[in-house]
């Protein structure tokens, strides 16, 4: 990575500095926060809600079925319309902008959200709902892929570089917060259906005329999230790409500038600082072509990019796997440590969501599971998605997330222990408070660093698509555990009979993948952040444009102990050692040299890694 100096300054390069002055200068953006939030908070919710509703599906329409085939195609269903649109929409929030595929995201979202809570049977009969929710549910998926990857982006390339990382923690968390909000609305809509029929204290037993009133639930509890959906769309009404995007990609740089000054409500600012020496500007380079052969061998392949996709797609697959094994169909989890040691076969199913035939059974089993699901993994994952908000920035990302995913692996091990030991015991609470910590930590590391960093350290040209196949890597994951869970069995017995210890052994399956995502995390994922020696126990990131070899690397607008005076109306605390103005002029003297020396060394530490993966157990 080499250092530019001022007389081989461009055009493109001064609308740049202009462009990240602006935003640095203005700290956390509420509006794009927002956008970015409540559009993922929708993809959540439409993802996790069928964690609360299935029990009523069942006892609707598969009442005579003992058997996971229905549920497991539901929720493979959704994961991959996730995989197809996490990968269209990342190319296409590449090629075509990122503001617009974003609403397009959303409105696919909501039209199949609708779609989906009115499936039905027809007139006697003469429709298959499994045919009908199984296809809007994977157009749904489409809709919930596609704003993962768009809501990352737009979130990380309209931040300022001292608010990126809590901006970016403020979205991932509102996956958890999906969860949570979608076992109240389901507990609420139950409470409500309960005090409109009664049908908690009903002694009717017929299944017949039991199932319109259940069928209420599921509908409206899928139904809810569409609402939620419009939100975004009305955020980002009047709002343009990112200039970074169009500058660095479109190459239309006037645009660029007057699009970020209109955001942020600037009129009349010129690129020129006062106090700016005259540079030679010279010509703009041609732009490489986008998603040219040429021009992505020349990215991830010479430049090692690909490293970084296989490490955070590898990362957020090991991911995504553990927490499909134990997040979704996470009330058969449960019912097995919360059953008592003498519980039936038919009590068992009862308290893993099965079916029941009447009302009160089918109330108390939805209730039971919502209360188990509420306290042991929606409200710890969420206290872990604000711990990290508050911490993000005093932690290096990267490190932080090998640890993380180290650590989660110890964690689910120990829990798998410790439920062969504890299940049929007395002592089984335990089993349950492992388990509820190994949600705290999926939140507060894993889960939310697998979304964070790919928004930050892939060029702006492929950024979005990077982390579209990060994403579907991880609903890949997902998928996969969704499809191997029902057919496992361990001692000859299937893992959901209330008699297996197999949830023990699925634990250490987990624990083991999570060690494979923590190897690749050390070896393929770069540092995102600058490296302090003053003891500050604050972590910098470094600007996206000094991520990416080709894109400005110099351009930083950090400093440390001192301001950044971006001249556009305020100045900026750091935590690097120098004195980065607002034309991206380093006035750091000696350590100008060393900033370089250690960013080649950064860049040749992780190339090591590649082969020699066994340090990482010598640190």
């Amino acid at each position: 990575m080499s250092l530019i100096s001022d007389a081989e300054e461009t055009s493109r390069d001064r609308k740049r500095n202009h462009i990240t002055r602006v935003i640095d200068s203005k700290g956390f953006n509420y509006k794009i926060c927002a956008a970015s939030s409540i559009g993922l908070f929708a993809a959540s919710y439409g993802l996790l809600a069928t964690n609360g509703i299935l029990p009523a599906l069942a006892f609707v329409y598969w009442d005579k079925d003992t058997t996971l085939l229905h549920e497991t195609n539901i929720n493979v269903a959704t994961l991959a319309g996730s995989i197809t649109g996490a990968t269209f929409f990342g190319y296409l929030g590449d090629k075509y902008g990122r503001t617009k595929p974003y609403k397009v995201g959303l409105i696919i979202l909501i039209v199949t959200t609708i779609q989906a809570a009115l499936s039905s049977t027809g007139v006697g009969g003469s429709l298959s709902i499994d045919a009908t929710l199984l296809t809007w549910r994977f157009f749904m998926g489409i809709g919930i892929g596609a704003i993962f990857p768009l809501s990352a982006i737009i979130a990380s390339e309209w931040a300022s570089v001292q608010s990126r990382a809590r901006m970016l923690a403020t979205v991932t968390v509102m996956q958890p917060v999906a969860q949570l909000c979608a076992y109240l609305v389901c507990f609420f809509v139950l409470l409500g259906l309960d005090r409109w029929f009664g049908f908690q204290h009903s002694s009717s037993q017929g299944q017949a005329s039991d199932a319109p009133v259940v069928d209420r639930l599921w509908r409206w509890v899928i139904g809810a999230g569409a609402f939620v959906a419009v939100v975004p769309i009305f955020c980002l009404f009047d709002s343009p790409d990112p200039g970074r995007y169009t500058l660095d990609v479109r190459d239309k740089g006037d645009q660029a500038v007057e699009d970020t000054n209109k955001h942020f409500g600037l009129r009349n600012i010129s690129i020129e600082q006062p106090g700016e020496r005259e540079n030679v500007v010279l010509v703009d380079q041609t732009l490489p072509r986008q998603f040219s052969w040429k021009d992505m061998r020349q990215c991830f392949l010479v430049q090692g990019k690909w490293r970084y996709l296989a490490g955070t797609s590898l990362c957020w697959a090991a991911v995504d796997f553990s927490f499909c094994c134990l997040g979704m169909n996470n009330e058969r989890i449960l019912a097995h440590m919360f059953a008592a040691k003498s519980s039936t076969l038919a009590e068992a199913r009862n308290q893993d969501s099965d079916h029941a035939q009447n009302y009160p059974i089918i109330f108390e089993t939805i209730r039971r599971n919502l209360v188990r699901s509420i306290l042991t993994i929606s409200i710890t994952s969420v206290i872990g998605g604000l711990v990290l908000i508050k911490i993000i920035n005093n932690i290096p990302r990267r490190k932080a997330f090998a640890w993380s995913l180290f650590f989660s692996a110890c964690a689910l091990a120990t829990s798998g222990v410790v439920f062969f030991l504890t299940i049929r015991t007395v002592f089984r609470p335990i089993a349950i408070g492992f388990y509820a910590f190994c949600e705290l930590l999926f939140g507060i590391g894993p889960n939310a660093l697998a979304f964070i960093i790919p928004a930050e350290i892939f060029p702006t040209r492929y950024r979005c698509f990077c982390f579209g196949i990060s994403a579907a890597s991880g609903k890949l994951g997902a998928l996969t555990a969704q499809a191997i869970l029902p057919s496992l069995y361990f001692g000859g017995v299937h893992v959901y009979e209330p008699n297996s210890n197999g949830f023990g052994w699925v634990f250490i399956m987990c624990s083991i993948v999570m060690v494979f995502g923590s190897l690749f995390a050390w070896a393929w994922i770069p540092d995102v952040q600058y490296c302090t020696t003053d003891h500050s126990w604050r972590f910098p990131s470094i600007p996206l444009e000094g991520l990416s070899d080709k894109e400005r690397p110099t351009e930083t607008n950090i400093h440390v102990n001192g301001n950044v005076n971006g001249g556009v109306g305020g100045s900026v605390n750091g935590n690097v050692h120098g004195n980065v103005n607002g034309n991206g002029d380093i006035q750091a003297g000696g350590q100008r040299r060393a900033l370089g020396e250690n960013v080649v060394g950064m860049r040749r530490k992780i190339k090591d890694k590649l082969w020699g993966v066994t340090r990482w157990f010598r640190k």
